[in-house]
């Protein structure tokens, strides 16, 4: 037996997050109107930034907004081929008409929790049976989008030789962390989905059940020692783990309807497309230029010292927040020109000419991770002339037999207008409605059919009847 001592070297991959990568998290996740309340809590707590005096941040800014004249107006316009942060100029009457619905387009429709989980799991391809435990699953969950019996309670013997396939499909769906049990177990799993993984993923679990209460209390020193880390690695996993959302489900739950912003508007103009950046929605903020040299002022040698310490961590502070909204809305930006490039069809001619397009692809076209794309088209919103849309509606799943395949919006579309078409005779059934997809070469199961028609809020045959 060789005894001998012996060097080997090894490769360990981790997911390491400086608190930089977590505010990037954060402000691009963030809808316009919750990063205005971000930049407004930083303002009031950081003297450094200094805010123009003709910015407010309000929604009532934005209703003021379109009753100005056209010589006070600011042209965020790009056209296909323009860059981000080119010169502004002037609108004419009709820029101001589309700008006076940009700012008006403002919806209050929420979709359930419920609702948002069977769209997705509509196209999925699974049998029957696997679609039968989803629906089943999906009806289990509360508000939160946990379990509050065992699932398996749930389904009979047939049905639990379909469970752990349907559970890994649920928790994959969007929104992260939900089908578990509880919101510690949900804050685990948001984070090893986005990539958390070994002794760092041990280690955050470890934070999330057993020392929370201990963090809570200050005693962040005794939990580090405990976790066997250092301060730095337990302030940027807590940090993290502050990113994360323990109640899931509850931005899809009932209640209060609340206005949105939209981010983006990209419209027809002639036969080309116009994209127009919500820009002035936040405010040019800056640096006081003389805020850095305040310390100078102080007589006090140790005084001074304290104070521009003080000075420069505000500075910094600042520019990390400047730093991040550019980045937060340059990608953005680019989201807009490849979906303005990808959907063109859509946003000349309407619903019916979405095609099939994954997060994955554009991530691909932007040189970016698919996590970026996902937190980037989270709870924003863009005008088109078909309306206010959520920019995640631009992505859409294919259906149908390959070299035949079309997204799942456009297939939507086209039950709803096969149904319009037949208004005043029989009421259509979903089979028939799937044939009559067959004949135009789309293939789409009964059960799809169904599926989509109640996502377009129309009723079955039974109920329609003979109109």
């Amino acid at each position: 037996m060789d005894l001998r001592p012996s060097l080997s070297v090894t490769q360990k991959q981790q997911l390491k997050l400086s608190p930089q990568l977590i505010q990037s998290f954060e402000l691009m996740a963030m809808p316009l109107s919750e990063l205005q309340q971000r930049i407004k809590a930083e303002i009031e707590t950081n003297p450094a930034l200094e805010l123009p005096a003709s910015w407010e941040i309000s929604y009532d800014r934005f209703a003021r907004e379109k009753q100005q004249s056209e010589a006070s107006r600011v042209d965020d316009s790009y056209s296909d081929s323009s860059a981000y942060g080119s010169d502004r100029s002037g609108y004419d009457s009709e820029a101001t008409e589309r700008q006076s619905r940009f700012l008006e387009g403002a919806l209050s429709e929420r979709e359930s929790l419920g609702e948002h989980l069977l769209s997705q799991l509509g196209c999925e391809q699974l049998s029957d049976e696997e679609y039968e435990v989803g629906e089943i699953l999906i009806t289990g969950l509360d508000a939160n989008g946990f379990f509050t019996d065992d699932p398996e309670t749930l389904l009979n013997e047939r049905q639990r030789s379909h469970l752990p396939k349907m559970l890994a499909l649920l928790r994959r769906l969007d929104p992260a962390g939900i089908a578990v049990r509880s919101w510690r177990e949900s804050l685990i799993a948001q984070a090893e989905i986005q990539g958390m993984e070994g002794e760092e993923l041990e280690t955050f679990s470890r934070l999330v059940c057993e020392k929370l209460e201990l963090m809570r209390s200050g005693k962040s020193e005794q939990v580090a020692k405990e976790l066997g880390i250092d301060a730095y690695d337990l302030e940027v996993l807590y940090t993290f783990l502050k990113t994360l959302t323990p109640f899931p489900g509850q931005s899809f739950s009932s209640g209060p309807e609340q206005f949105v912003i939209p981010e983006l508007s990209i419209r027809r103009d002639g036969e080309d497309l116009v994209m127009q950046m919500n820009d002035y929605a936040l405010p040019d903020l800056r640096i006081q230029a003389s805020f850095e040299h305040l310390g100078d002022q102080i007589g006090n040698e140790e005084e001074s010292k304290k104070a521009t310490a003080y000075i420069n961590e505000q500075i910094k502070r600042a520019e990390s927040l400047l730093f991040q909204v550019q980045v937060r809305n340059q990608t953005l930006y680019r989201l807009g020109q490849v979906l303005m490039k990808r959907q063109r069809e859509f946003f000349l001619a309407g619903p019916l000419y979405i095609k099939p397009l994954t997060q994955k692809e554009v991530a691909s076209e932007l040189g970016v991770h698919e996590t970026t794309v996902s937190r980037i088209s989270t709870a924003k919103w863009v005008d088109t002339d078909w309306g206010l849309i959520p920019i995640k509606g631009l992505f859409s799943s294919a259906v149908g037999e390959e070299g035949a395949r079309y997204s799942k919006e456009a297939v939507k579309e086209m039950i709803r207008r096969i149904l319009e078409e037949h208004q005043g005779a029989k009421a259509l059934s979903d089979q028939k409605i799937s044939d009559i997809l067959q004949e135009e070469g789309v293939q789409v199961a009964r059960r799809t059919v169904a599926k989509y028609r109640n996502e377009l809020n129309i009723d079955p045959s039974f109920i329609r009847g003979t109109n």
